[in-house]
């Protein structure tokens, strides 16, 4: 470790920050470098002699100077590149003793295999659809002629069609996640009217929710603008009311509306059905993740659709939360930036006003 002063001895944090795997730097009160641990300078092309000096001197990455700078006190998670180099970046402040420490880890070889699964993924389920699609396709055709089979032979084929219905629902559910996982930067945004988008997810839904006796209820101006991405938008409603009336109880109400919450938008699908338990609440977006497994596979599925909801939402640089209780239905809550929000508030009659 170098250090801003030689000492006939080393403590043990000296020690500790030598043999860490991990790159070290600290700075002290007035923002400058007092101590480097040796891996840094594989990781990072520093000026020589860099102890002494700011970060922004030494270290040729701007987000870690920047990250580094004595008058933030926030915590900071960077990844960034350097030359062929992955890293992970963690910068928190030192209290009490002033400056800064960011801990550098090399995560080269992890971002190498994962994109190797994307791509592994993307290819299994580009060749996997189109057999499963020919099976599908050829099982609808034998059912239009169902009166020259079998009963039990149309059972069979129905069966066949189901199942090869949910291999081509999940392999385009996997593409899509592969190609958002592959996607770099957000998602192009530009003003949207969202009450276009509602009608089409609800237009989408209505013949399953007649049979089960649903009923929609939306409350969407169509003079509400946001800023967003209209297919992205698309998808994540359509997931999202698609939910609501797959796990509504029979002859229920599913509501989609908007509001002010704050200075973003808020966009709010709401059913009276099942609920989720708030321990499922953290993981209700992971991928494959079934609350409850046997209900789930019921009505149908890949247990990818949130996990993709998801993705959408952070890459329009939007936010998603979920408010659920067992029995009492659950609420899912997308914030975006409002582009136009007229005031819907009637005018004031005269004498409200005198």
């Amino acid at each position: 470790m170098q250090s801003g002063h030689d000492a006939p001895g080393r403590s043990l944090a000296q020690v500790l920050i030598a043999r860490s795997p991990n790159g070290v730097l600290v700075t002290d009160a007035t923002g400058r470098l007092r101590a480097i641990n040796p891996i840094v300078r594989h990781m990072v092309p520093l000026v020589p002699k860099p102890v002494g000096r700011t970060p922004l001197e030494a270290v040729p990455i701007p987000e870690l100077a920047d990250a580094l700078r004595p008058e933030r006190h926030d915590e900071v998670e960077l990844a960034v590149r350097s030359g062929h180099r992955d890293l992970l970046v963690r910068v928190v402040s030192l209290d009490g003793e002033g400056g800064r420490l960011a801990i550098l880890q090399d995560v080269t070889r992890l971002k190498q295999a994962e994109r190797h699964r994307i791509e592994f993924v993307g290819n299994v389920s580009h060749e996997l659809r189109t057999p499963a699609t020919a099976i599908a396709g050829y099982a609808e055709t034998l059912l239009d002629d169902r009166e020259q089979l079998d009963p039990i032979h149309v059972d069979m084929v129905e069966v066949i069609q189901r199942n090869a219905k949910r291999l081509v629902d999940l392999f385009d559910d996997l593409l899509q996640l592969s190609r958002l996982d592959a996607r770099e930067g957000k998602l192009p945004l530009e003003p949207t009217r969202l009450s276009g988008i509602v009608a089409e997810a609800v237009d989408k839904q209505r013949a399953v929710a007649e049979g089960k006796g649903v009923t929609f209820q939306t409350f969407v101006s169509e003079r509400w603008e946001i800023m967003g991405n209209r297919d992205a938008l698309g998808h994540i409603v359509g997931n999202l009311v698609s939910n609501a009336v797959k796990y509504s109880h029979e002859h229920g109400i599913v509501t989609v509306r908007t509001r002010m919450r704050g200075d973003r938008v808020a966009l709010e699908v709401i059913d009276v059905g099942f609920g989720i338990d708030p321990a499922h609440h953290d993981r209700i977006f992971e991928r494959f993740y079934r609350v409850d497994k046997g209900r789930a596979r019921k009505a149908g599925g890949t247990g990818l659709g949130l996990a993709i909801v998801r993705r959408l939402v952070e890459a329009m640089g939007a936010e998603i939360h979920l408010r659920s209780r067992p029995g009492r239905g659950s609420v899912f809550r997308v914030l975006l930036e409002p582009h136009l929000v007229p005031d819907l508030t009637p005018p004031a009659s005269p004498t409200d006003s005198a």
